[in-house]
Parts: structure tokens; C-alpha cells; sequence
């Protein structure tokens, strides 16, 4: 994340590789060389040339679903090769804006985090209702507030940090939180519809990289949809 460039695109890569493996075992997909494959490839062509990274990695969610289509009613290669594909190539275009890239990708990260950090000790501590039974019930309101709250507190001190707006830092927070929460949540409706705990064992104590990466990456898809919505908002929350 500090270096960006071909060190951010060989660890997107390796993320990319490992969360297409973990969902192509959840789903029980047949055509998981190929997800793993198109997950791959769109984050190592990325900095040649975005675009192509793009299409390339459509390219490939589409030719998966092909291949996959009536053979297996659990899964979906489709969603798959954009999900796991997509939030790493999200972060690695979010950290290559020319002005902002490392305060965009490092402030979503640690927000994201501080976010799923607070909903969890401020969740154990007061409980009440839950925020999504069906999905989670594990998880309440009284969490997800606190999540947003410590998020925002985060941005506030990032922005202290890289001598930003303070106010509009602490609303980006709240952003980067429910887009995170958000993105956990997904993942856990999609673990309880396939049966599945954990994705994987790739990291003892958290389960898998896609457990881990979930919030993240969707809070990361988020605020580049945004910063491409806005482009005057990078320079506004660097201080420029």
C-alpha cells in the first residue's frame, strides 16, 4: 500500500488468487482454474493499462459463466470473478490517482478497519436488537453504530495526520463504515446460503483472505465509484 505500483499489483494479484480459490470451494464451482485465472489476470494487467484490466476482467467473469451455466445450480462464476477480482483491482485504482492515491487507499483501509474493530467490542458490550438476524445474528445496531462512530474518529485523526479537512474526513468515516458493514454483511448472507463458516483456513484465528477482505474491498469499490463521480473531492480532502 506504501509503495503502490508493482508492489501493490503483485499483492493485489496474490489477494485476487486466494479469494477466487475460497469462493470457487464455497460455491463448489467447477470452473475454479478459470475464476482464479481471470482474478489474476485483470490485476496484473492494471497498470499497463486500466481499461484493458477492466475488460479483461468482465471478459473472464463472463466466459466463466458460460462454461459454468447448468452445471451447478450452487454457484456463480459470474459474480465470483467480479467479486474477487474487482475489489483488488478497485484498490489498486483507487492508490494510483495521481494526487490523492495513497491518502484515498491508506485512510479506506484503516477506516474500514477501525470500523470492524469498534462494531465488535462496542457489539459485545451493549448487544441489543440485532441488525440483520437472517444473515449475521451476531451482529447488532448498537455495533453498527459503534462501528461508524470509531470510523469516523479515524478519519478525523487521519486527517490531522495529512493536514486535511477534519469534518469532511469524519463523514468519509461514516462512509467507509457502511460501505464495510455493508460488504461483511453481504459476504455472511452469501457463507449462510452455502453452508459455509469460514471461506478458508488461510488465516488461523480469521479464516479466510475473502472473510478478512470483505468490508474492505467493498468500502474500496465505493469510494472510487465516487471519486470518479467527484473529481474534485481528492484534492478537497488532501487539503489542495
Amino acid at each position: 500500500m506504501w509503495y503502490g505500483g508493482v508492489s501493490l499489483m503483485a499483492l493485489a494479484s496474490a489477494c485476487a488468487a486466494l479469494m477466487a480459490f475460497e469462493w470457487a470451494r464455497m460455491v463448489e464451482s467447477r470452473v475454479g482454474p478459470l475464476l482464479i485465472a481471470g482474478a489474476i489476470a485483470a490485476n496484473l494487467i492494471f497498470l499497463a493499462d486500466p481499461r484493458w484490466a477492466l475488460i479483461a476482467l468482465v471478459g473472464a467473469a463472463a466466459f466463466a459463466a458460460v462454461i459454468e451455466y447448468g452445471l451447478s445450480q450452487k454457484s456463480s462464476a459470474l459474480l465470483g470473478t467480479l467479486y474477487t477480482g474487482g475489489m483488488p483491482l478497485a484498490l489498486q485504482a483507487l492508490r494510483a490517482h495521481p494526487e490523492a492515491g495513497f491518502a484515498l487507499a491508506m485512510g479506506i483501509m484503516l477506516m474500514s478497519w477501525a470500523s470492524d474493530t469498534s462494531a465488535y467490542f462496542v457489539g459485545r458490550q451493549f448487544r441489543g436488537p440485532l441488525l440483520a438476524p437472517n444473515d449475521s445474528p451476531n451482529k447488532t445496531w448498537s455495533g453498527a453504530i459503534g462501528g461508524a462512530t470509531g470510523s469516523a474518529l479515524t478519519g478525523a485523526g487521519f486527517a490531522l495526520i495529512i493536514s486535511g479537512p477534519i469534518l469532511s474526513w469524519a463523514i468519509v468515516g461514516v462512509a467507509a463504515s457502511i460501505g464495510a458493514q455493508f460488504g461483511d454483511l453481504f459476504e455472511s448472507q452469501l457463507k449462510r446460503q452455502y453452508g459455509v463458516k469460514d471461506t478458508s483456513g488461510f488465516l488461523p484465528g480469521h479464516g479466510g483472505v475473502m472473510d478478512r477482505l470483505d468490508g474492505f474491498g467493498t468500502a474500496t469499490v465505493i469510494a472510487l465509484v465516487v471519486v470518479r463521480l467527484v473529481p474534485a473531492l481528492p484534492e478537497h480532502l488532501i487539503g489542495g
